[in-house]
């Protein structure tokens, strides 16, 4: 492999790592504005049953490369993320 198909793979790597960034970002919008909500009205912040779900949603969707314990360790991941952006 050339310098070149280095270059121009990382490029990619970088965009779909700007992506990610965006949407997590995104994504911990909505979590706070839920957050918010939950203690508004007195709602856990904790769901491991909705957790679960996600994780069996997403991996019933998963086309790979990814195994389903990558998939759930990077949820896992998010989920602690956002479990302390719901906390005041």
């Amino acid at each position: 492999m050339s310098d070149i198909d280095f270059e121009h793979l990382r490029e990619a790597i970088d965009g779909f790592d700007n992506q990610i960034l965006k949407l997590l970002n995104e994504r911990m919008g909505f979590v706070r504005q839920l957050g918010k909500l939950k203690q508004k009205t007195g709602g856990a912040v904790y769901r491991p049953d909705r957790e679960r779900a996600i994780l069996d949603r997403l991996k019933s969707i998963n086309k790979g490369p990814l195994k389903d314990s990558a998939i759930d360790t990077i949820f896992l991941e998010i989920f602690s993320v956002s479990r302390d952006l719901q906390h005041p």
